[in-house]
């Protein structure tokens, strides 16, 4: 099923992000969830997914991870909590949206910065288009407000968005996403730095899932070649694998695989071609509480080699 809402950060790559080490500070937490806008259609990030929540979800949440969401009908406040494995850099906010029909308002308070957000969605002439008008200051390293312009159009079987800077916001940001037929998908995005006038990163990709498979192939910069192919294997196990097939860094890859213990439960495993190896428990108590329990362990080394924890639970009233 295509995810609904907003794609904001779709030009990140998690493969990429999920290498970062441990001792980095992160330069914030994104954790306002996306527009309550209801798509059909994927969105660019949609490619691979499948493989994405078999390698990466649950694993590297730093040593401690809480959310909290309540909501009713037209309000939700969320806040979050979290800390890397050094135990020296906390980071988190609270947040709030509020809806008035088509329009979505959005405050947040983070700990480094603050987020504002106006969203508005209509159908028009069999479309689905939708804006978001996005500012962020930060009070520290930069005291500048930033403002951008999302904007989207859907109609099956085409779908764009794209980020238009409108203050000091650095970037145009856009994708152009085709369904042809069932399962399959056809998708290019494109990176434009407005302050230097040149195109900082492009991709095009060609996706096909159904309920058991998954096979992903991105051709990034007319350089890099990535794929990802995700299997079901019965009803409780999955593997998967993310490559780098072509250009740099061609040693690249993760692997691993995942069990359904039960309706509740599950467990899963991979390791990376450095040699870090993740375990990751997850349990979901019901629809509104669920928690991750991660281990990771440097296989070359496992006794003197990096060692990780991660713990995280999330709460929606």
């Amino acid at each position: 099923m295509a995810p609904a809402g907003f794609t904001v950060e779709y030009s990140k790559d998690d493969s990429e992000e999920e290498r970062q080490s441990p001792k980095v500070v992160p330069a914030g937490v994104d954790f306002i969830p996306n527009v309550d806008f209801q798509m059909k259609m994927p969105s660019f990030r949609y490619v691979g997914s499948m493989a994405k929540q078999c390698l990466y979800r649950g694993y590297d949440v730093g040593i401690w991870h809480f959310e909290c969401t309540t909501q009713s009908d037209k309000i939700s406040v969320y806040s979050i909590g979290e800390a890397n494995p050094d135990l020296k850099h906390v980071t988190g906010g609270v947040g709030i949206r509020e809806k008035f029909g088509a329009l979505n308002l959005t405050q947040a308070w983070q700990s480094n910065g603050y987020l504002g957000m106006i969203g508005a969605c209509t159908q028009a002439f069999g479309a689905f288009v939708y804006a978001l008008v996005r500012g962020t200051y930060g009070p520290k390293e930069d005291a500048s407000a930033k403002i951008d312009l999302l904007a989207g159009f859907e109609r099956s079987p085409i779908k764009s968005e794209v980020i238009i800077p409108i203050l000091k916001s650095p970037k145009f940001l856009g994708y152009l996403l085709v369904e042809p037929i069932e399962h399959f998908v056809l998708a290019c995005r494109m990176e434009f730095n407005i302050e230097e006038r040149a195109i900082d990163a492009h991709a095009f990709c060609i996706g096909y899932s159904d309920e058991t498979t998954e096979y992903g192939l991105k051709l990034e910069n007319f350089k890099d070649v990535r794929g990802s192919v995700f299997q079901r294997l019965g009803d409780k196990w999955g593997v998967a694998l993310k490559a780098n097939l072509f250009g740099k860094d061609m040693k690249k890859f993760t692997v691993g695989g995942q069990y359904q213990i039960n309706e509740k439960a599950m467990i899963k495993a991979r390791i990376c071609d450095t040699g870090l190896t993740g375990l990751v428990y997850q349990i979901k108590l019901n629809d509104n509480v669920e928690g991750n329990y991660y281990f990771g362990f440097d296989a070359t080394s496992p006794l003197k080699g990096e060692h990780k924890i991660g713990i995280a639970w999330r709460f929606r009233g």
